[in-house]
C-alpha cells in the first residue's frame, strides 16, 4: 500500500516487486565511473538531458550529445558536437520525450531551436520580437542596465486536454510560450500567456516527468517557476487556450525552484537553497520538504517510473532521494562527493533508468553511478 507500479512490461503485473528496492533493498554504489569528455559543460540549471539512449547538455554556444552506453573508466566518450548556423547562448538544453519520438529543444538569449530526438535536423527555429525586450520599471523582472536581458529557459512537453501536442519553454520576460506540433510534425507560432513578473526557471508536466510515457493518472496541467520563488499551475485546453488552475501553490518562498517534476498528484520543486519540496497539485500546499543540500542546489531529475529524484548541488554533492509519496519516506540512495567540482546536471539514463549520470560546470569528465550489487 502507498506504492503504484508503472512497470509496461509487467505481465502478469509484477505486485510491487518493481518498489522492492525502495523498501530498503535498493542502493546506489558511491564509487562512479570516470569517463574523460570534451568539451566541458556550462554553469547552467539542470545541464543534462537525456533523449532516448543519449545524453545532451549546453557547452557555451552549443548543444553537445553522448552515448553514455559506450561509457567505460578511463576511456574518453564520444562528444559530438549539435552543428547549427546559430552562435547564440545557449541557457538550456532539453530532451523533450514523445511516445517514441520527441525533440531536442535548444533555449538560447534569441528565442528557441527545436530539433529531432538525436539533434540531428534542424525542424524549427522561433526568435523574440524586438519589442519583447522589457525595460526595468515597467513591470518586468529586473535585470541590468536600462533593458533587461532576452532569454528562453525551461521547457517541457505537454499534452492538451484537445489531444494536441505543445512543445512549452518560458522566457526572462516571465512569459509563457506555446508551441503546437500538427500531426505532420510541423510547429506553429508560438502563443504567448502572461503571469510571471520574474524569469522562468523551469517548466514541468506529468508526461515530461514520464519520459513521454502516457499513463491514466496524468491531467493537462503545466508547472511553471520563476526566479522569485514564485510557481504557478496551468490547465492546457488548447495551445491557444492555457488558463491558471483555480487552485495555486500556497508555499511562500522567495527562493527560485531551479527544476520541476510532476508526479502524480504532487509537484516536485527543487529549491536554489538545497531544498526539495513535494506540494499538492489538488490543493496547493505543501505536503512534504527535505533537505537534500547544505549549498545552492544545481539540477535534479526525476526517474521516470520509480518515485526517486537525483540532484546535484555547486559544492560537488551528489544525491539520489526517495520521494515522500504515499507511504514511502524520504531516504538516500546515494550521498557522495564529487570533490572540486560544481555539478551542473543530472539524468537518470541506461535500459531502465536506473543508473544516474552527472556532470560538473568547467569540468572534463562524466560519472557514472549504478545501483550496487546485492551482497
Amino acid at each position: 500500500p502507498g506504492f503504484r507500479c508503472y512497470c509496461s512490461a509487467a505481465d502478469p503485473p509484477c505486485d510491487l516487486q518493481c518498489w522492492e528496492g525502495l523498501r530498503g533493498n535498493m542502493a546506489y554504489d558511491g564509487k562512479p565511473i570516470r569517463v574523460p569528455m570534451k568539451p566541458s559543460p556550462s554553469s547552467t540549471y539542470n545541464n543534462l538531458t537525456l533523449s532516448g539512449q543519449s545524453l545532451l547538455y549546453a557547452h557555451t554556444r552549443q548543444a553537445c550529445i553522448m552515448s553514455p552506453s559506450t561509457a567505460t573508466q578511463g576511456t574518453p566518450i564520444a562528444v559530438r558536437r549539435v552543428e547549427s548556423q546559430y552562435t547564440d547562448f545557449v541557457h538550456t538544453v532539453r530532451a523533450l520525450p514523445h511516445g517514441e519520438a520527441g525533440w531536442v529543444v535548444v533555449c538560447t538569449e534569441a528565442g528557441i531551436q527545436i530539433w529531432d530526438k538525436q539533434a540531428l535536423h534542424l525542424l524549427f527555429v522561433w526568435s523574440f520580437p524586438p519589442e519583447a525586450a522589457t525595460p526595468q520599471g515597467s513591470g518586468g523582472a529586473a535585470g541590468v542596465g536600462t533593458t533587461q536581458g532576452l532569454f528562453a529557459r525551461g521547457a517541457a512537453v505537454a499534452i492538451a486536454a484537445d489531444g494536441s501536442s505543445h512543445v512549452v519553454f518560458g522566457a526572462s520576460t516571465g512569459e509563457l510560450y506555446v508551441v503546437e506540433a500538427d500531426e505532420s510534425g510541423r510547429f506553429r507560432a508560438p502563443a504567448v500567456f502572461s503571469h510571471h513578473k520574474a524569469p522562468i526557471t523551469a517548466v514541468a508536466t506529468a508526461y515530461q516527468s514520464r519520459q513521454g510515457r502516457w499513463t491514466e493518472d496524468m491531467g493537462c496541467q503545466v508547472v511553471v517557476a520563476d526566479e522569485s520563488g514564485a510557481i504557478s499551475v496551468w490547465v492546457a485546453d488548447s495551445a491557444a487556450s492555457y488558463r491558471l488552475a483555480e487552485r495555486q501553490p500556497a508555499v511562500a518562498a522567495n527562493v527560485p525552484a531551479v527544476s520541476l517534476a510532476v508526479r502524480s498528484d504532487f509537484i516536485v520543486a527543487a529549491r536554489l537553497d538545497g531544498s526539495v519540496q513535494v506540494i499538492s497539485l489538488r490543493d496547493g500546499k505543501l505536503r512534504a520538504e527535505f533537505a537534500a543540500h547544505s549549498r545552492w542546489l544545481t539540477c535534479m531529475d526525476i526517474h521516470p517510473t520509480k518515485d526517486i529524484v537525483a540532484t546535484g548541488a555547486e559544492d560537488g554533492t551528489i544525491c539520489v532521494w526517495t520521494l515522500p509519496i504515499g507511504a514511502q519516506k524520504t531516504t538516500a540512495l546515494l550521498s557522495c562527493v564529487w570533490m572540486h567540482a560544481a555539478v551542473a546536471g543530472t539524468a537518470f539514463c541506461g535500459p531502465t533508468f536506473d543508473d544516474v549520470a552527472a556532470v560538473a560546470y568547467d569540468t572534463d569528465e562524466l560519472q557514472l553511478y549504478k545501483l550496487a550489487r546485492p551482497t
